[in-house]
Formats: structure tokens, sequence, C-alpha cells
């Protein structure tokens, strides 16, 4: 890697000449021998300087396909568009499934590998399994990006793809975009999910095809998370339950025998002898190949869950059920196990490879975030030229301790109507806000609130799901956008004062009774404040910046619980810390919010 390369092959088309934050960037991939983790505030060009690291590799010899990662398929997209010769692959349930045409099935709802598919594009050779027929999107994409030299793909596809290549195979770089993302992506993509219903049709099918053996080794473990689960919730609980080490050993011991490769040939086998139709019994035979395939990958969660005394280490992964006692109309499942993986530090390594650029807005402890997400280099947060004149971050004085055990009973209502007629005041003015609240309680409530108050209000529920009512808004319906932060706090763009002015609720500290949460104390003890602090910090800078995306955007930000008062000054880079103020009550953050924005 060397400077003058890395320059002849940046996007000039798309930037007339190179940001100083971009030069520094090369500059810092150059001296770091191609890895290194950057914190790039927004609107530093961060695309450009991850695809130039790109293509000087593949321009230097390095053989592709070469990755830039990201969390979304928005943000792929966003990748394809700046940059159209990538190559860009989604995840199955963004394909059609050709087999199913008629019924609009994705690649993910298909029972794929139980089926004689004449559309299935054979991975080294690119043809289908019958010649002339239209090759299955999903497999035909795979191809195509392997023999590619810049795939642009989601973070969920990058793992699942490399996780299971030979060390030969595996990329030869990766940029990782939003990287402060990973951990979490990599855990929701690798958490598996069983209930009762899916296993009864199973163990039916099983049954149907002369499997007898196999349905009574799934029937016992059917029968085990039923009494388990039913067992915790008459001990008092009202939430979601992790098992303990002898639970999970109770489950393991069930399904330790059985061999899931043949298990699945064999299915596959009878199903054909049988003449069971595929497309009338779609639905169970995807149960099917998505248990047995996953039987193994079970086995090995079970076995992760349990402490290991002989290495002194706590359980890496963990594992909950949760019972419905009464489903509501045509709910069929009534018990759900989820197997959560949680310890994914060493996964990520493995599909890391020594070429590697990671970065976001959003990196803060160099410390926490290599824990968190396994991914351990030189560290280097860069400074920005945007104008800190130019926005406002304001935590008033006036306003209460929203924390669990510190707030009154009435506060947190108080708190969002006093921001349902900050927004209604704005609005007169014809400036929009952005309310990130926590919980779906709290944005029920705000609703409520703003129905109460005359404000016009936009948000997802009854059929419109959240990236709708974003793009209604955005569009200029209501004048208010209101959602929890697992919705809005990060992946939503409202530049050019779509949202100039964004109302924070409260941070967003785990819940108590959450299953990951009670993991949490138990592996990590007092130490577990150190990455919730973390979490809650980077995701308080993320929601600062969806409405400033460029060093020409205007926006405010007003943290209302008085908790941000502990960490947000203190998290602030140094060019952003002179927009900081706290001296103000709640009416005068938005009097002076009024002022910058007019």
């Amino acid at each position: 890697m060397n400077m003058p390369n890395l320059l002849r092959y940046f996007p000039k088309e798309k930037y007339p000449k190179v940001l100083p934050n971009q030069k520094e960037a090369l500059l810092l991939i150059e001296k770091n021998d191609g890895r290194v983790v950057l914190e790039l505030p927004t609107g530093s060009g961060k695309t450009a300087v991850g695809y130039t690291f790109l293509k000087a590799l593949v321009r230097s010899g390095v053989e592709g396909p070469l990755y830039y990662v990201v969390p979304t398929k928005t943000l792929v997209n966003q990748v394809k568009e700046l940059h159209p010769e990538v190559t860009v692959v989604y995840g199955r349930n963004e394909y059609p499934c050709l087999y199913y045409k008629d019924e609009k099935v994705t690649a993910e709802e298909s029972p794929c590998y139980m089926l004689d598919c004449p559309h299935r594009v054979d991975q080294e050779t690119g043809e289908t399994e019958v010649a002339g027929v239209k090759p299955c999107p999903y497999f035909a994409d795979r191809y195509r990006a392997e023999e590619s030299e810049i795939v642009a793909c989601t973070t969920a596809f990058y793992a699942l793809t490399q996780l299971f290549k030979g060390k030969e195979a595996k990329a030869k770089a990766v940029v990782f975009d939003e990287a402060h993302q990973i951990a979490r992506v990599l855990r929701q993509c690798l958490s598996k999910e069983i209930t009762d219903w899916h296993l009864a049709k199973v163990i039916e099918l099983l049954k149907e095809i002369g499997a007898h053996k196999e349905a009574r080794v799934l029937r016992k473990f059917r029968v085990a998370i039923m009494q388990l689960v039913r067992r915790r919730y008459r001990k008092g609980s009202q939430a979601p339950v992790i098992f303990e080490p002898e639970e999970v050993r109770e489950l393991l011991g069930i399904l330790e025998g059985v061999n899931s490769e043949d298990l699945l040939r064999r299915i596959k086998t009878l199903v054909k002898e049988k003449g069971i139709d595929p497309k009338e019994r779609r639905e169970v035979l995807k149960g099917a190949e998505t248990l047995t395939r996953d039987l193994r990958s079970y086995v090995n969660s079970f076995q992760y869950a349990l402490p290991d005394e002989e290495r002194r280490r706590n359980a890496l992964d963990y594992i909950y059920g949760h019972w419905k006692k009464e489903p509501k109309g045509n709910e069929k499942v009534k018990y759900r196990l989820f197997i959560k993986s949680y310890y994914v530090a060493p996964l990520v390594r493995l599909i890391t490879p020594k070429l590697m650029l990671a970065y976001s807005a959003t990196i803060g402890d160099a410390d926490v975030f290599g824990f968190e997400t396994g991914i351990k280099a030189p560290f280097f947060a860069l400074s920005s030229d945007f104008p800190p004149e130019n926005t406002g971050i304001f935590i008033p004085t006036d306003t209460p301790n929203l924390a669990m055990k510190a707030r009154g009973k009435r506060e947190p209502t108080q708190a969002l109507r006093k921001i349902a007629r900050a927004c209604k005041s704005l609005a007169r003015r014809n400036i929009r806000s952005l309310v990130v609240v926590v919980s779906e309680t709290e944005r029920q409530k705000f609703l409520w609130l703003c129905d109460d108050e005359g404000v016009k209000v936009i948000s997802y529920g009854n059929g419109i799901p959240s990236r709708e009512a974003a793009r209604l808004f955005k569009e200029g319906e209501g004048d208010v956008l209101v959602g929890t932060s697992s919705n809005y706090a990060e992946g939503l763009d409202l530049p050019k004062e779509i949202a100039p002015v964004i109302f924070v609720l409260r941070p967003n500290y785990p819940r108590p009774d959450d299953p990951m949460t009670v993991f949490e104390e138990r592996r990590f003890g007092g130490m577990r404040w150190a990455l919730w602090n973390w979490r809650v910090a980077m995701g308080a800078l993320q929601v600062r910046g969806r409405n400033v995306r460029s060093v020409k955007d205007l926006g405010i930000t007003i943290f209302v619980s008085q908790q941000f008062r502990r960490f947000v000054p203190a998290i602030l880079p140094k060019w952003l810390s002179p927009a900081y103020r706290g001296d103000l009550s709640f009416d005068e953050c938005g009097n002076e919010a009024v002022k910058k924005l007019q």
C-alpha cells in the first residue's frame, strides 16, 4: 500500500478533490500496511476511502472478490449508487424462488435443499441444474460475486458465507463500514428459534416417511422444552427466562445422538420416494430442512451455553424460552426456544483477513470496540471540518432523570407531553422534528399525546412498517416522526433540514429482565457497565447524526433525560464540543434551536 497508488484509484468523478479527512485516512492506511480502524465523522466521504482501498488492492494483484461490507441492504444500494462498477449480492430473503414462482415465495422461505430444483446454479461452473432454464437469482448472484473484483454485501451475507469457506477461498481484503454494528448483526444472524408448532409438524413428517427413531428423539426434545419453560413460568417469571446449566444439559443429552447430515439426506430421499408434494407441504418441508441443517449448531450452542470449569470460563452463549399461555386468534405457536450466539469476537476474527479497513462515525473506546467486535488494529479518530455552529447539542436543566429507579411515576408522561408541545411550537415555524424513545409503550404514549395536543405525527404500526413511515415523512407528511431507538436511532438519514430538530427521550440501557441483560450480568459482573455505557454512548452519537449528514446541514439534538448529562459532554469529539450547551431550560433550548435554524 502506498499513497500514489491509493490516490491513483480515488474516485475523482465523485470527488473533484480529495477531502482533508479522506487524505488523512488514506495516509493512515498506507502507514499501517492496510490494516486500521478509523473513527471518521459523518460527511467525511467514508465510502470513497473504502472503495479506493479495495480498488488499489485489485490493481496491485490481490485476487478478488474483495468485499465492502455494510449492515443493511439500503446501505448496499447506496454503495452501488456511488460506485456502479461494484457487484452487489443480498441475503436469501431478498430474492424470489423460481421453483415457487406462482406463490411469490422468497429464497429464504423455500426448502431449497429438499428440492430437485432445475434453476439451481452450480457454484463451480455457473450452470443451472437443467440446461436452458432461468437461473435462480440468489445462486446466480452468489456465483457472479465470486467471479467479481469488488463485492458490496451485508454483514450477515459476508459472515455466513465466509465462515463456511476453506482458508484458501476466504476473502483477501475487506472493508467494514458501520463497524460498531458487527457484533450485534452477527449475533442476530447466528441465533436460532425453535417453536413447538414447527417441531410438531416435523415430527408428523418424520413419522409419515418412516423415520420413527428420529421422530421419537424430536418428540422427547419438544416435550422437554415445554416442561422446562412451564416450570420456569410457574416459579413466577413474567418474562423470557434463561435456562440454567442443568436444563441446558438435559436438552443437549437428547440431541447429541442425532446425525443431522445423515437425517437431512434421508428426509430428502424419503420425501421423494413417498411422493410428498413440495408445493403443498412447503412450510413443513422448510421447517424440516431448517431443523435438520441446524441440529449440529444447536448442539454446539448448547455446549457453549455451559460454563467450562476446566478452562475457568463462563458460558459463551445462552438459551432461553418463552411461553404464551393463551395464543391469540390464529397463532399456532405456544412455546419458543431461543438459542442465542453471544461470544462472536473469535468468529469475527476468523472472517477478517489481514488486509482490513474498519470504520464508523462512532467507535469511541477502541478497547471496548475491540472486545465487542473482535477487531483489533491500530485505531485513529479523525477530526471534522463540520462547522460546530451549524449544530446544537442540548441537555436541558429542568427535565427529569428518567432512569427506572430515579424517576417519578408521572415524569415520563410529563416529559413526553413537553416534547409534543415543543414539536407543535416548532411546526408553527415550519420546523419538523424526529422524536426517539426507547420502548413501544413510550411510542404509543407519545402518539396519544400528539393526538391530544393536535400535533401531526407520523409513525409505524397498523400495517405500516418503520421504513415506510420514514419514507412518508421524508416526502413531507406530518410534522413529527416518532419511533423507538431500535428503528430510528441508526440507519435513518434526514438531511437538508427534513427534521432539523431531534428529541431523544432517554438512553437505551438494557431492560433488567431481558435475557441478554441477565446473561451479561452473569458473564461480566460489574464489568458489564463498561460495555453497556459504551453502547449507550455510541447510540447517543449515532442518533445525533441523523439530521447532520454533510458539512452543509443544520441540526439540533435535545437529549431530554438528565441521565445524558453523565456521559454526553465527555463523549463528544473535540471538534463538536463547542456545540454543547447544558445550561439552558427546555424552553430555552427550543428558542435557541429556532435561532439557529431561521
